[in-house]
């Protein structure tokens, strides 16, 4: 995958960003060759590889990015339920001490390109530690959200897709999991877009019940998961 220099500048202005070490997988189809020097991939894999070994690089060794394969690593692969590839997974701070048992936070299979790059950046950013202005409200409101999960159906050409993939992904990371997210490319994955009526993006459906559409801001997304039950308190801290 090719990263213009305007790219590369914007990574790296992020990345100098990141406040704590982080670990990020990524499941590929890779297949090692018999002298082990060289891994073939799909062309998707490589492209979505590309740009996330150019964030580690980056990175100035906050990011280690961690590379399974669903045809090498089959125990992870069955593990995390992976169905599509490449898939890459946020998991829970346990993850940077080499924990077996870590809970995913957010799966996300889209490719990183076009107008989907800035939105994954700042997802890393909270990932990192860098706090989002509303996680008071967020943190004040766990205790009236349930177990939740969030599907968010996206594109490259989407103009407001940019603004709601960091708002969903930063409710996973400050709730530790209890909201969890799937961030699904509708042309990568047109099956799955299908197979779920999706006609338009962004398209959010929660908890595989109520369905978002279009924009929606992080108080919309607060009032739909305490469904109407939102305290107003952390909205002053």
């Amino acid at each position: 995958m090719l990263i213009t220099n305007t790219e590369e500048k914007i990574i790296k202005k992020e990345m100098e960003k990141l406040k704590n070490r982080i670990v990020l997988t990524v499941f590929t189809d890779f297949i090692t060759n018999k002298s082990e020097k060289e891994r073939r991939r799909t062309i998707e894999s490589e492209r979505v590889l590309g740009i996330l070994n150019k964030l580690e690089e980056l990175s100035q060794g906050k990011l280690n990015i961690k590379e399974l394969s669903i045809k090498e690593n089959q125990d992870k692969t069955e593990m995390y339920n992976i169905r599509n590839i490449p898939t890459i997974m946020f998991q829970s701070s346990e993850n940077n001490n080499n924990n077996n048992n870590n809970k995913e936070l957010i799966r996300y299979t889209a490719n990183l390109e076009g107008n989907q790059l800035i939105p994954f950046l700042k997802s890393v950013l909270y990932y990192s530690g860098v706090n989002p202005f509303y996680k008071d409200q967020i943190i004040t409101n766990l205790k009236n959200i349930k177990r939740s999960e969030i599907t968010l159906f996206i594109s490259q050409t989407c103009a407001y897709c940019p603004q709601v993939i960091p708002i969903v992904n930063s409710f996973a990371i400050i709730s530790n999991g209890k909201i969890k997210v799937e961030i699904i490319d509708v042309n990568a994955h047109p099956d799955i877009a299908m197979k779920h009526k999706i006609s338009g993006v962004p398209h959010t459906i929660i908890n595989k019940k109520k369905h978002l559409y279009g924009l929606f801001s992080p108080q919309d997304l607060l009032d739909n998961l305490t469904m109407g039950k939102r305290d107003f308190s952390g909205m002053y801290s």
